[in-house]
């Protein structure tokens, strides 16, 4: 088989953005992922996994991400070869910045060049889902979708599969804090609510619309104001210790809105790019870690453009 190494990298993506639990997505520009892979007789193989937390990863391909994603392609496509490949964590497991969803969707895309194209995006996104499905036990498109996609996606519905992408403003900024900390996703869907009220639900439907229509039109400030949870950051807020304090911090210096980023524990902040105030929310939110005695990570980063062969 081919010696060729096709490479690709999937950026880290934020869901739920507030209002949009399971449903709304962001890819950011940084970090991201490297999946690399090449055909080989039979079978998905890894080869080696390396980068930050890789040491937890399971190179067993029948629970890991990349490989359950590239044999749902290999099966629709009805490839009759197998792949080796090579996992580049750039984005740490347990984050809430969509690691599992970046290898899945990496993995997905990249088998889809190795079938020579033949999935459509959504079909992609479906078999990288299913990779999410397996590995956190709940089946959710919200990071494969802007993953895929790039940009700011929305989900319409899962079933049939719907999902619609939007280009997200220009001047979004966006400040990553990861604290060491680990949440599981599966962890941080075991505390959520099975039910919620009427008074929720219609909260939740405003907020969403207004955050769908904030970014089409490229409105900073009614996005400030949509990105409103009343349901699921309140569930997490025990598992991310000092995460009220950090939303605090980042909100003072400037920023337009801060929020639990997927199911955690890193905190998402929105600013204006235009203001260059990104560094100072930064330092500020990470000193409320550092001077409790908890290490963390913080990127500066915008929008980004999804999946993309390097």
């Amino acid at each position: 088989m081919s010696e060729d190494w096709v490479k690709i990298a999937a950026p880290a993506t934020t869901s739920n953005i507030g209002p949009g639990f399971d449903t709304f997505g962001l890819a950011m520009s940084e970090p991201f992922d490297i999946i690399e892979g090449r055909k080989t007789d039979s079978g998905v193989n890894i080869l080696e996994i390396s980068g930050p937390g890789s040491e937890n990863i399971p190179t067993d391909p029948k629970i890991n991400s990349v490989s359950i994603a590239v044999e749902q392609v290999l099966k629709r496509c009805g490839a009759e070869f197998g792949v080796d490949l090579k996992i580049k964590k750039g984005i740490r497991p347990c984050s809430g910045m969509g690691s599992s969803g970046a290898s899945a969707a990496g993995g997905a895309y990249l088998a889809n060049i190795l079938c020579g194209e033949k999935l459509c995006s959504n079909e992609m996104i479906l078999c990288a889902a299913h990779a999410e499905d397996v590995i956190s036990g709940g089946l959710h498109a919200d990071n494969v979708s802007p993953c895929i996609l790039g940009g700011f996606t929305v989900i319409r519905s899962y079933e049939p599969f719907d999902v619609i992408r939007i280009e997200p403003p220009k001047n979004l900024g966006m400040v990553v804090a990861l604290p060491d900390i680990m949440v599981a996703t599966s962890d941080a869907r075991k505390v959520l609510p099975r039910e919620v009220s009427i008074r929720d639900l219609v909260f939740h439907i405003g907020n969403a619309s207004t955050l769908v229509y904030g970014m089409m039109t490229g409105d900073l400030g009614v996005i400030s104001r949509s990105v409103k949870d009343a349901i699921f950051e309140p569930a997490r807020v025990k598992l991310v210790p000092f995460l009220k304090e950090a939303e605090k911090e980042a909100m003072t210096n400037g920023a337009l809105v801060s929020f639990l980023g997927g199911s955690g524990p890193c905190i998402m902040s929105f600013y204006d790019l235009e203001t260059d105030i990104g560094h100072t929310i930064a330092e500020k939110v990470k000193a409320v870690y550092t001077e409790n005695g908890i290490d963390c990570e913080t990127w500066l980063t915008k929008p980004g453009v999804g999946c993309k062969r390097i």
